[in-house]
């Protein structure tokens, strides 16, 4: 991790708007981010890879270009969205969301009942 972490080039040191694409982006398809039409900025010509920390553990973590490309673009998430959890944190967030939701439904059931 360490080593790869070492050869990522710092996100903040490139323009993502604007051409060379430096060496490991991820080309975007235009086509795939046109329905972000109603950002207040371009859109970015490539993926590079995103070093970050976990928020809730925080571990140090690697959003690669090709994940970055699957989120905006097939999943179409947002274009301003970033990656802020790893991996097992995200699943527990996830978990726990489930187990809230399901309490407050089971909640909402026993109030109508009454």
């Amino acid at each position: 991790m360490e080593k790869r972490r070492a050869r990522i080039p710092v996100k903040e040191s490139f323009d993502v708007y604007s051409l060379p694409v430096p060496v490991g982006a991820v080309l975007t398809d235009r086509d795939a981010l046109a329905r972000n039409n109603n950002t207040y900025g371009l859109l970015p010509l490539f993926y590079v890879d995103y070093a970050f920390n976990c928020r809730d553990c925080g571990c140090a973590q690697i959003w690669t270009g090709k994940q970055q490309k699957w989120w905006y673009e097939i999943m179409q998430g947002n274009i301003n969205s970033v990656a802020i959890r790893c991996r097992p944190c995200r699943k527990a967030e996830q978990q726990r969301k489930k187990l809230a939701r399901e309490a407050h439904l089971n909640g909402l059931a026993a109030k109508h009942k009454q």
